[in-house]
């Protein structure tokens, strides 16, 4: 549409008719190409936050389904890609140098505000990724001292990648203070991460915490979304906790 334009005014330049007789037409033909890419934002973002529950909670064949499928957009669309949610899931699959390579290929009339926010969350998860601990310490340090970006999808996705570095350095005392905050959390996601961390660190044995109890709906959900990041130990001690859940009512 953009080269359209640019040819209806080379034409203009032409024409005998006069400026006041074109300007109707190119206030439609500017309007228009407004409303297309408003349309294509609202996609990305709608987009974006599909990428980012498949990051967090889906199995590794839909994560790859998910990447595939952003490589066959047209590529107007891809104009207005933010490239982060694309990113979050290859680094969530492993491939943390396709991770780089799509914040690089990141335009740049599409940062700013929350996206550069949710950028530095995607980083912070690329450092955890690296497996050293520099880079475990570095993506800890920057998620506990964040504010919430105030998208739903994307402090689900930062909280998940705080909880996952914490996991992976084996902390204890920052695996106490990250679930403190998330086991009152407003959204049960958040509370299921909370899961984790009691579980792995075993934490309700310290005394005084005032956590509610562990539910079974909701530890079983934190064991097949620790089992969608193949993380088997953790499946593990949730499936025991599982059990020792059940084990009461059984007994009644």
């Amino acid at each position: 549409m953009t080269i359209g334009l640019a040819g209806a005014a080379l034409s203009a330049t032409h024409s005998s008719r006069t400026l006041g007789t074109l300007a109707l037409p190119i206030v439609v033909a500017c309007a228009a190409e407004a409303l297309l890419v408003l349309a294509l934002l609202r996609a990305e973002e709608s987009r974006l936050a599909r990428e980012l529950r498949t990051a967090r909670t889906a199995t590794a064949v839909l994560r790859g389904m998910m990447a595939r499928r952003r490589h066959r957009q047209p590529f107007f669309a891809r104009m207005f890609a933010t490239g982060l949610g694309t990113a979050a899931t290859l680094v969530a699959d492993g491939d943390r140098s396709g991770a780089l390579d799509a914040l690089a290929a990141v335009v740049p009339w599409m940062r700013g505000g929350r996206l550069d926010a949710l950028r530095a969350v995607v980083e912070a998860d690329v450092d955890r990724a690296s497996g050293t601990p520099a880079g475990l310490d570095r993506s800890i340090r920057r998620l506990r001292s964040r504010d919430r970006i105030g998208n739903l999808e994307a402090d689900r996705y930062a909280m998940h990648v705080l909880v996952k570095a914490t996991l992976e350095q084996g902390d204890a005392d920052v695996g106490f203070e990250v679930a403190t905050r998330l086991a009152v959390a407003e959204d049960d996601e958040e509370r299921m991460y909370a899961t984790w961390l009691r579980v792995w660190f075993e934490l309700d044995s310290e005394p005084e915490t005032g956590w509610p109890p562990l539910a079974e709906g909701q530890t079983r959900r934190a064991a097949l979304v620790a089992r969608a990041h193949g993380a088997e130990k953790l499946v593990g001690k949730l499936e025991a906790r599982l059990l020792a859940i059940a084990r009461p009512e059984r007994q009644e």
